[in-house]
């Protein structure tokens, strides 16, 4: 077959035009992905806040709704994206594994914080959730105090906040504050610029060795300004006319505890008036400790200079005093309501401050609680529930007594409490008693008494088997190397009898504890809410989907879609 030179030149012609295209079309995709990963990037917030209320329940957003200004929840509620079913998904509902939970992603199962306090087997104590004897204090009135030799060395996995320093090769910036100890060090993970909390000795924010070799020079300004002793001096007085506490109790009432022997729970509270020697660790059971609280926190950002450059920064910031309030006076308190509303003017100052100090539409914030609160058994009590207190020393020396029928005289019970149940395993191994035996007549024991619904071995959580309904939260939280030999629950109601003088707490599988607000806002947010159940452990995926980041390394939670623009 033979072509012209004419069909030859067109072809070679045609061949030269489409290789070209081919190639520009190449470097357009190539540019192209390369613009959208920068703009990915370019979209970042200068900072993120990660707020979390302790414990604080879902329905405080609505039950206070009417009194709270427009420039608080309500400007997250209106504005943002509210996660209105969000819930918890382990037991138990307390302090350090709601914490950990939310910046790390996952439950006790990975990250190793079980409790605020657990018992170890290998030191016969119970043992602290962020204790670290290999540090020092700074801040504190010696470095052996042991209200700062905290350290996250217990947490076992990533937090979000971990993965944004390494993202960036440590440029960005993490801070971590809190009233307590455990609140700034758990969110701001392992490589944080830094994490404080208020010492109850003197009034003081302090740290540890743990992220630097001496406070930094603006903390011990902030600490010579005395700011805590300037809001006791002020008081806790009611916000509003007592007239306007239609959502609580009477203020009060016999379901309340009381900050001393010689003080009704009863407006004001000048603490100085009735507990001056102790007035450090009566501040942060007092509202103003939130406003005290704000004030470090705008001091840490313009400090630090959090959100002032390229880099993404992160501050993680817990509101620690509702949690002490609520123990103390119980969820219907007039405390609780007036707790709520002046932490509301507290957001929205330091929403105003982020306004103008990173820019509005500049940050990223969520905010959470660590776990939610149970209403009062004796106020449930009164009105017809089934509900009543527990006595823990009395029934772990019924069980011991009901185990030494089977295995003769011994110390069996090692700890009980805080619905777990630690056996002697050395006296076990000594009378070659079978473990998962011994076990089983524990929570065979345990079935039999008031107040408890449920009681799971060690042995059968270690099966991992996948669970319904409470079962399932007791497996997430159950961690094989710490977690007790029987896990039990409460019956909605009931609680331990130290409540008995008033108050309340947390820590059941029951929707009271595991129900909490969830509200994104600012840069990369869109307006809306959710009614989907959403588990603790999707924040951090959700804050690694929208930074670009990698999830930290234990998270099981799923990015929230929803809230994305």
């Amino acid at each position: 077959m033979k072509f012209s030179t004419k069909a030859v030149l067109l072809f070679c012609l045609f061949a030269y035009l489409f290789s070209s295209q081919s190639v520009y079309s190449q470097n357009s995709t190539t540019n192209s992905e390369n613009n959208n990963q920068k703009n990915a990037l370019a979209s970042r917030p200068k900072l993120v806040i990660g707020i979390v209320i302790d414990q604080m329940r879902y329905d405080y957003l609505y039950r206070f709704y009417n009194q709270y200004s427009e420039n608080g929840f309500k400007r997250l509620l209106n504005e943002g994206f509210s996660c209105e079913n969000t819930h918890y998904n382990y037991t138990p509902t307390n302090t350090a594994p709601g914490h950990a939970s939310i910046f790390t992603g996952t439950t006790p199962t990975n990250h190793g914080i079980i409790n605020n306090n657990w018992y170890s087997r290998t030191e016969n104590r119970k043992f602290y959730c962020t204790e670290d004897k290999k540090v020092k204090a700074l801040g504190t009135e010696n470095t052996e105090d042991k209200n700062g030799k905290m350290s996250p060395y217990n947490l076992k996995t990533s937090t979000i906040t971990d993965e944004l320093r390494l993202a960036t090769n440590q440029k960005s910036k993490v801070v971590g504050i809190s009233i307590k100890d455990r609140g700034a060090i758990l969110p701001a993970g392992h490589i944080a610029n830094g994490a404080y909390w208020y010492d109850s000795n003197t009034g003081k924010m302090i740290s540890s060795t743990y992220y630097f070799e001496n406070l930094p020079k603006w903390v011990s300004d902030f600490n010579d300004k005395k700011v805590a002793d300037t809001y006791i001096k002020k008081g806790w007085e009611l916000l509003f006319p007592i007239e306007n506490y239609t959502a609580s109790l009477a203020d009060e009432n016999k379901y309340e505890g009381v900050p001393t022997k010689d003080k009704k729970a009863t407006f004001p509270y000048f603490i100085d008036e009735f507990d001056k020697k102790r007035r450090y660790k009566q501040f942060p059971a007092t509202a103003p400790a939130n406003s005290f609280l704000e004030d470090f926190a705008e001091a840490a950002i313009l400090n630090e200079e959090l959100g002032k450059d390229e880099t993404t920064d992160f501050l993680t910031l817990s509101f620690s005093s509702p949690d002490y309030i609520g123990h103390r006076y119980g969820i219907y308190s007039v405390e609780i309501q007036d707790t709520y509303l002046r932490l509301d003017q507290d957001l929205a100052a330091l929403f105003a401050f982020l306004d103008k100090n990173v820019g509005e539409g500049e940050y990223t914030l969520f905010l959470t609680a660590d776990h939610a609160g149970s209403p009062t058994p004796s106020h449930l009590y009164d009105l017809q529930f089934d509900a009543d207190y527990l006595e823990w020393d009395s029934m772990k020396v019924e069980l011991n007594t009901f185990l030494e029928k089977s295995y003769g005289k011994g110390d069996f019970v090692s700890y009980l409490g805080d619905q777990d149940v630690y056996l002697n395993r050395e006296l076990i191994l000594q009378r070659r008693i079978l473990l998962q035996e011994i076990q089983q007549k524990t929570s065979e024991f345990l079935l039999t008494q008031k107040g408890i619904s449920q009681a799971s071995t060690a042995t059968e959580l270690s099966k991992y088997i996948q669970r319904t309904g409470f079962l399932q939260l007791v497996q997430n939280g159950f961690n094989q190397r710490l977690s007790p030999d029987v896990a039990f629950l409460f019956q909605s109601g009931y609680m331990d009898s130290y409540y008995k003088k008033g108050g309340t707490t947390h820590g059941t599988a029951y929707n009271f504890d595991t129900h909490v607000p969830l509200l994104f806002f600012g840069k990369n947010i869109k307006n809306g809410q959710t009614h989907r159940r959403i588990e603790i452990t999707d924040i951090a995926a959700t804050m690694a989907a929208l930074l670009k980041l990698q999830q930290p390394s234990g998270c099981v939670g799923n990015p929230i879609v929803e809230i994305f623009e």
